[in-house]
């Protein structure tokens, strides 16, 4: 199996990735690693906890393909499988990481 790689965070990506709370916002200015934060986390949680299912949100889908698809389906080849249609990646311990997006309220 491939190594799986992880950048190293900074302070305010630290401190999201720590949290524990079930429900956790984190905003900021554009290029502050919000992203990042989103992708390490739903990864980590994946590996760790057993059928957890995540989703990420944005407001079009080709956001999600920009900033999120592209990136995992890279990081996290060899670990998990992207399906297209579903846009959901599945990891082997039933875990997954869906898509969505909605551009109107």
């Amino acid at each position: 199996m491939t190594e799986l790689r992880m950048d190293a965070p900074n302070e305010k990506q630290r401190r999201f990735l720590l949290d524990r709370h079930r429900h956790i916002a984190y905003g900021g200015a554009r290029g502050g690693g919000k992203s990042w934060a989103v992708r390490t986390k739903s990864k980590l949680l994946a590996f760790r906890y057993p059928g957890i299912k995540i989703l990420i949100v944005r407001k079009t889908y080709k956001e999600l393909q920009n900033n999120h698809i592209e990136q995992l389906t890279a990081e996290l080849a060899g670990f998990a499988k992207y399906n297209r249609s579903d846009k959901m990646f599945r990891f082997p311990n039933g875990s997954t990481i869906s898509f969505g997006y909605c551009a109107n309220e």
